[in-house]
């Protein structure tokens, strides 16, 4: 009879886990079997306890390779969206989605995301400051007030490099256009993604095709970045058309009531 029970249980939990891929399948860019073995991952991770900050922490140093203490825990806080202190089977699988798989965009939200410290929307000198702390290390004829200055020069960088419109806040709009610009500004603030070659390797564990992720300064950010040229491109030359067109209006206005006043003129010697 336990068997019986066992068997039951351990059936409940494969048609469990069945929905759940399916239904994360359809929310994340992996597919269902992806999104079975990464639920299967998850399970066992999650068999002596909660994924909380701590064991995710883990995760992403050794899995991931992403070695800073403070963007440790602020891609934590990415992957916990709704802020409960423990990361769910659909944000592991959510987050991993976006962080491998994701399209420019969404990388782009993600690390701002990250980089929003107090989520207020914006960037401020002082969240620069917290994230590229220990960018610098001491040693190697470097002293620690050395290193501070050095740090500060390189938030000034930044400040200059992302906020676009000048106004001493790295709004989204300003990070995106910053990035699009150069792609390279994408982690400007900390390393917050992980590397081809992690990338990679994790991804060999759930399918054959490791290599499909997103590459962070790839053809696709130079395709997007040719495609928003070109849609300004078309922008600009609508504007042009519209203007000319509002001239040639004018001009044919000033033309006509010019006519008017010669015919009025005529009219009124004639009589």
């Amino acid at each position: 009879m336990k068997k019986s029970g066992a068997g039951v249980g351990r059936l409940a939990k494969q048609h469990r886990l069945q929905a759940s891929a399916e239904r994360l399948s359809k929310e994340s860019r992996f597919n269902h079997e992806e999104c079975k073995v990464l639920l299967y991952i998850f399970d066992k991770i999650t068999a002596f306890g909660d994924l909380d900050r701590l064991r995710m922490r883990e995760i992403l140093h050794t899995t991931f390779q992403i070695t800073d203490d403070v963007m440790l825990d602020l891609v934590y806080k990415a992957f916990d969206r709704d802020n409960d202190g423990v990361v769910s089977d659909a944000e592991w699988v959510r987050g991993l989605s976006t962080m491998i798989r994701g399209d420019i965009d969404q990388l782009t939200e993600h690390c701002y995301f990250v980089y929003d410290m107090n989520g207020d929307g914006s960037l401020a000198r002082e969240e620069l400051t917290h994230c590229l702390k220990g960018c610098i290390l001491a040693g190697y004829g470097l002293d620690q007030e050395e290193v501070e200055d050095c740090e500060r020069d390189i938030v000034e960088i930044c400040m200059k490099k992302l906020d676009m419109d000048r106004d001493g806040q790295i709004t989204f709009p300003d990070f995106q256009n910053a990035v699009m610009e150069d792609p390279l500004m994408l982690q400007a603030i900390g390393p917050c993604l992980p590397g081809a070659n992690a990338i990679a390797s994790f991804l060999s564990l759930i399918t054959d095709k490791f290599r499909r992720y997103t590459e962070t300064y790839g053809r696709r950010w130079v395709r997007k970045k040719k495609q928003s040229m070109a849609s300004a491109r078309r922008s600009l030359r609508n504007i042009q058309a519209a203007v000319s067109v509002m001239n040639a209006n004018a001009k044919n206005e000033q033309m006509s009531l010019a006519t008017v006043a010669i015919m009025k003129s005529r009219m009124s010697v004639k009589y």
